[in-house]
């Protein structure tokens, strides 16, 4: 809670408790320290407040981490929390590329269902649909729940974009694509 203090308040806040702790604080003094409880509380929830705004408008503009920042910023920031790779060596971590994902190369959806064959199947922001479509994703097809299958499999910024009016067209109409359109044998 006292990060939601200055530092001046942070020293006043562990004056007061240290007095209340020794039975040696007078009213004002306690109210003083009251004061800065509701303070800190406030701040707190206020901050609470705003990110949860700032959620909201991420989610209702389908706003993905790539608008934000580019690549190569969230590619230092998983090497922070992650820590340095086992093997170390200089550049360890250090990205080959530091190309940003264009809104073409969006992965919304990812399945792989038989793990002997190749790469898993990918639907992407925008993708243009072909004569075929790829087995895992008809094998989704099952018991007229097609969408709710591909929503099992969708990516986190999937999941954020399908949440959207806009997201949700587009999976209704990949979901038509997959009913209706061949497998490629």
């Amino acid at each position: 809670m006292l990060k939601y203090l200055s530092s001046g308040e942070q020293s006043r806040f562990s004056e007061l408790q240290g007095k209340l702790a020794q039975f040696l604080i007078t009213d004002a003094e306690q109210k003083e320290l009251s004061a800065l409880v509701s303070k800190a509380q406030n701040t707190a929830a206020e901050r609470i407040r705003a990110i949860e705004s700032v959620r909201q408008l991420i989610t209702e503009n389908a706003i993905d981490i790539q608008s934000i920042f580019s690549a190569e910023i969230i590619r230092r920031a998983a090497a922070d929390v992650s820590g340095p790779r086992a093997g170390g060596g200089k550049n360890r971590n250090q990205p080959k590329t530091t190309k940003p994902v264009s809104r073409t190369e969006q992965v919304l959806i990812q399945v792989k269902l038989d793990k002997s064959a190749g790469a898993p199947s990918r639907y992407k922001k925008g993708q243009k649909l072909g004569k075929f479509v790829s087995r895992n994703f008809k094998q989704l097809d099952a018991g007229g729940q097609l969408v709710e299958n591909l929503l099992k499999y969708a990516t986190p910024l999937g999941k954020t974009y399908f949440s959207t009016p806009e997201g949700k067209a587009e999976l209704d109409a990949f979901a038509q694509f997959v009913r209706k359109t061949p497998v490629n044998s």
